[in-house]
Order: structure tokens, then C-alpha cells, then sequence
């Protein structure tokens, strides 16, 4: 493992980007919905959400969020 190695594994659209921060690897498991597999102990971390440590593989996935305007969902961007 790569000591202070970050990854992103927010959504594209992201401003803030959220990183696993020393996982073993991390495997796109689908571009359309952007869902990651994280392998191995990490930090999930971004600046402007609490940091999280992960003591087991995860499943990272983007939020869909209801927009009422449009009444339709789309990726959350923070």
C-alpha cells in the first residue's frame, strides 16, 4: 500500500471531491451511476464533511437527490 495515497471517489460533478485516502484499491464498479468498491482499510475524507474511518471494504455510490422543480432526480453535487 501507498502511504497518503488519495483517491477520488466523488461524482464527476463534484466542487469538493471526497477521497479514500490509503485504501488497498478501488474498482469502478459502474460509470453511470459512479459506484465504487473500496478495498482494504481507508479515511473517507473531504473538507466539508466530518472524516470517516473505514475499518472494512465499502461501497461508495452518488446520491440521487429529487429535484421539485424538475421533479426528476439527478447527482447530488455536494
Amino acid at each position: 500500500m501507498v502511504q497518503n495515497q488519495k483517491v477520488n471517489v466523488a461524482s464527476k460533478e463534484s466542487t469538493s471531491g471526497h477521497y479514500a485516502v490509503n485504501p488497498k484499491r478501488v474498482v469502478m464498479l459502474d460509470d453511470i451511476n459512479e459506484t465504487r468498491f473500496v478495498e482494504g482499510d481507508c479515511v473517507l475524507s473531504t473538507k466539508n464533511h466530518t472524516d470517516l474511518n473505514m475499518k472494512s471494504d465499502c461501497l461508495i455510490t452518488i446520491q440521487n437527490v429529487y429535484d421539485p422543480f424538475s421533479k426528476m432526480f439527478q447527482k447530488s453535487r455536494d
